[in-house]
């Protein structure tokens, strides 16, 4: 049997090479993996390892096409996190232009399946008579979360998807909440998120969002996105969140954890997070890089969310890590 030919897009970022490397190790010789990555990037984990690296920028239609042609199955994990203002521009350019590049280049090229990196982001906020409820993969995005630019960019990704499959394209996307946890093996990418998880530890980060949100571990989501490919029904989306916990929980939880020095949160919200959003909008323009702090994610941050991950399970066959069992990981050094 030949080995399926398969392309990563983001390989060298946190979920991508999470990926790269289980596929390598769970499959051998029964695929042959291509990664797209920018010239730019730090490619030195992959070292050893059997891929065939290729420069394409996501922006680079041409380049995009080049690194799809003789691939079956498609991975995107490309993408771009920010939350302020005056990243809409970029956000929409990496997310929204870039995958609609890929959706074009697998159409052309006759790719079997595309997985998409999602996220709970372009998950509708559900409530039932004026309360919160649990989102499924069918909660509509609403009118709110339009506002926040980071979820806007990826809803209109999966709109892109959703194109792909009209023209005939078999696509996947797959949903993943805050993902957290740090690989043991040594050079891989690290993640904002676990950096803050170990501020939390540490005491050094105080601050604590009123609502609530999904979190899972960056291993699940590798799990979850080999099992789309494999499980997945074209045109739907899978969930994947371990848990669904309030921000204070989250708090509590770390502070539970051997050695933690987290102290007593300071809930921000009201006017306080006003503030603090401003701040961050205003230091992310200064300094032209991202940030998780904007006005619109502290709004949303301090709305209750809940993610239901029952399709995933049902349908994927996934199982999660103890989120104490991730916690730990995601705070080591």
């Amino acid at each position: 049997m030949s080995a399926t030919p398969v392309l990563i897009t983001g390989a060298t970022g946190y979920i991508g090479s999470r990926l790269v490397l289980d596929l390598v190790r769970k499959f051998g010789d029964e695929v042959r993996c291509r990664v797209a990555v920018r010239a730019s990037s730090d490619v030195s984990f992959l070292k050893g390892l059997p891929v065939e690296i290729v420069h394409a920028d996501m922006h680079d239609s041409i380049a995009v096409g080049e690194a799809v042609r003789g691939v079956e199955v498609v991975f995107h994990c490309a993408g771009m996190i920010g939350f302020t203002n005056n990243f809409r521009n970029r956000l929409h350019d990496t997310n929204v232009l870039g995958t609609r590049h890929v959706i074009d280049a697998c159409i052309e090229h006759g790719v079997k399946r595309m997985v998409m990196t999602s996220s709970i982001a372009a998950i509708g906020s559900a409530t039932v008579d004026g309360v919160v409820a649990e989102s499924t993969e069918e909660s509509a995005f609403t009118e709110l979360q339009r506002h926040n630019v980071y979820m806007e960019s990826k809803h209109l990704a999966e709109l892109e998807c959703r194109r792909g499959v009209a023209e005939g394209l078999d696509v996947v996307m797959v949903n993943p909440g805050v993902v957290i946890g740090r690989s043991p093996e040594p050079g891989m990418p690290g993640s904002s998120s676990n950096e803050v998880m170990r501020l939390i530890y540490e005491g050094r980060e105080p601050f604590c969002p009123e609502g609530s949100t999904g979190f899972v571990d960056v291993r699940d989501v590798s799990d979850a996105l080999v099992a789309a490919w494999q499980k997945g029904k074209s045109g739907e989306r899978y969930i994947i969140v371990g848990e669904s916990l309030p921000f204070r929980e989250l708090f509590s939880r770390i502070a539970a954890l051997p050695g933690s020095r987290t102290g007593k949160p300071v809930v921000v919200g009201g006017l306080v997070g006003v503030l603090a959003g401003a701040a961050g909008e205003f230091w992310s323009l200064l300094s032209g890089q991202s940030s998780f702090i904007s006005i619109e994610s502290i709004q949303q941050a301090s709305r209750p969310a809940r993610y239901s991950n029952r399709r995933s399970i049902a349908e994927l066959g996934m199982s999660y890590h103890p989120f104490d069992e991730t916690l730990k990981s995601a705070v080591a050094l």
